[in-house]
C-alpha cells in the first residue's frame, strides 16, 4: 500500500486580519524585552512576506516590533483563539522568544499570559515549551539526548492528538534552518504514519 502523503498548509489562505493579529502578537514577543534583536527582525520580516500581509498590516507589525504598546491585546487574542492558529501560535510566539538564544522570565510570562488568553491547556503549553527548549538544544548536539527526543516526540504526539495545522514558516527549531527543516519534515512523516495506521 502507497504511503499517504501529507503537506503543510499556506497561512496566506487565512484571511489577513487574522494574519495580522497573529503577528501583531508575535511582534508583542520580540519587543517584550525592549531589545529588538537583528535575529527577531529578520525572523518577523521574513513571516510578514510569507504571510502576504499588506502594507499597512506590516507597518502596524513593525510599530509594536519597535516598542509600540500593541492596542487591545486581549481582543486579539480572543479572535485568534477561536481559530485553528492558536498552535502554530504558541510554538512561534515560543520560537520569538527563543530568537536571541535565551529565553527570559518576562518573556515566560508573556508567553503564559496570552496562552491563558487563548484558553491555551497548561500542560499542551509545558508541553510546547519544552519541545522549543528540546529542538533549540538538540540542533547543537551531534548525538541529541533521549531526553530532547522523548520531548520532541511528545510534542509531535500532542500537536497529532489535536489535529492541529502546521504551516511552512511554523518556526520548529529558531537556532538552526536546517534542524527546523529537519523537524518539519519528521512532522510530516509522523502524520502520514499516522494517518496510514
Amino acid at each position: 500500500m502507497a504511503r499517504k502523503t501529507v503537506d503543510m498548509p499556506d497561512i496566506s489562505s487565512y484571511p489577513w486580519q487574522r494574519r495580522k493579529d497573529y503577528l501583531m502578537l508575535v511582534a508583542a514577543v520580540a519587543a517584550i524585552d525592549q531589545d529588538l534583536h537583528p535575529h527577531e527582525l529578520a525572523l518577523l520580516n521574513q513571516w510578514m512576506d510569507q504571510f502576504k500581509l499588506p502594507p499597512k498590516s506590516r507597518a502596524a507589525v513593525l510599530a509594536v516590533a519597535n516598542y509600540q504598546p500593541l492596542q487591545r491585546r486581549q481582543a486579539i487574542e480572543r479572535r485568534l483563539g477561536k481559530t485553528d492558529l492558536v498552535y502554530s501560535l504558541m510554538l512561534d510566539l515560543m520560537g520569538m522568544a527563543m530568537a536571541d538564544g535565551v529565553l527570559m522570565d518576562n518573556e515566560i510570562s508573556l508567553l503564559r499570559g496570552i496562552a491563558e488568553n487563548l484558553n491555551f491547556d497548561p500542560i499542551d503549553f509545558h508541553i510546547l515549551i519544552e519541545f522549543i527548549h528540546s529542538a533549540h538544544q538538540a540542533a547543537q548536539l551531534d548525538n541529541p539526548e533521549p531526553l530532547y527526543e522523548h520531548n520532541m516526540i511528545s510534542a509531535f504526539e500532542l500537536l497529532r492528538a489535536k489535529k492541529v495545522r502546521l504551516f511552512p514558516h511554523t518556526l520548529l527549531c529558531v537556532s538552526s534552518a536546517e534542524f527546523d527543516r529537519k523537524l518539519k519534515q519528521r512532522w510530516l512523516d509522523f502524520l502520514a504514519d499516522g494517518a496510514d495506521g
